[in-house]
């Protein structure tokens, strides 16, 4: 088996997430610590999450089990010879502008009638815009910034294309020893 270090591992998903999400500026940064390594990616607007999750999750080399306190292993084919990923794990971060995350909440005070005057939205430098507001404020049932965050979450700004990098990956499974695992044999 072959080791890909997170080095490498993170070349490979800025190489897939280029192809998968052009004009979209990805920070990936990787990190090497006792017991593993992990990759973080930031990026403003652009595509869901789940749409960046759905590309870079092949190039996770482990999965964690929190039922039973386990970091199982994950394994994978890059260009027909197996590989083991130096990255434990892929972190997503989404950070959102001022006029999506306003545009998020003008939807969220519409749907309940909420007058958009009560809502602040500040820019962060660090993270992106926030919702500064009463923590009072209701939206079904919700604060109205959590409102707004699962607004946000589905709304996506582009595509996704197919990654030509991504496709030379392919996953062959896990250990099979964490809890809804299908083991190596059964991919």
């Amino acid at each position: 088996m072959k080791y890909i270090s997170v080095v490498d591992t993170a070349k490979l998903i800025r190489a897939a997430l280029k192809e998968s999400f052009a004009g979209v500026k990805f920070s990936v940064k990787s990190s090497s610590y006792a017991g593993g390594a992990s990759i973080n990616i930031s990026y403003v607007d652009g595509p869901t999450s789940k749409q960046v999750e759905d590309v870079i999750s092949v190039f996770e080399g482990s999965y964690f089990d929190g039922m039973q306190d386990y970091k199982g292993q994950n394994y994978a084919n890059l260009d027909g010879e197996e590989v083991k990923f130096g990255a434990d794990f892929v972190f997503v971060r989404r950070n959102l502008s001022v006029p999506v995350l306003s545009y998020c909440a003008r939807k969220v005070c519409n749907y309940y009638g909420i007058d958009i005057n009560q809502i602040t939205i500040k820019d962060s430098i660090y993270s992106g815009a926030y919702i500064d507001c009463d923590n009072k404020l209701m939206a079904g049932g919700r604060y109205f910034a959590q409102a707004v965050g699962l607004e946000s979450q589905d709304f996506s700004m582009c595509d996704t294309a197919v990654s030509k990098t991504a496709g030379r990956v392919y996953s062959m499974g896990d250990d099979g020893y964490g809890y809804g695992c299908v083991g190596k044999l059964a991919a």
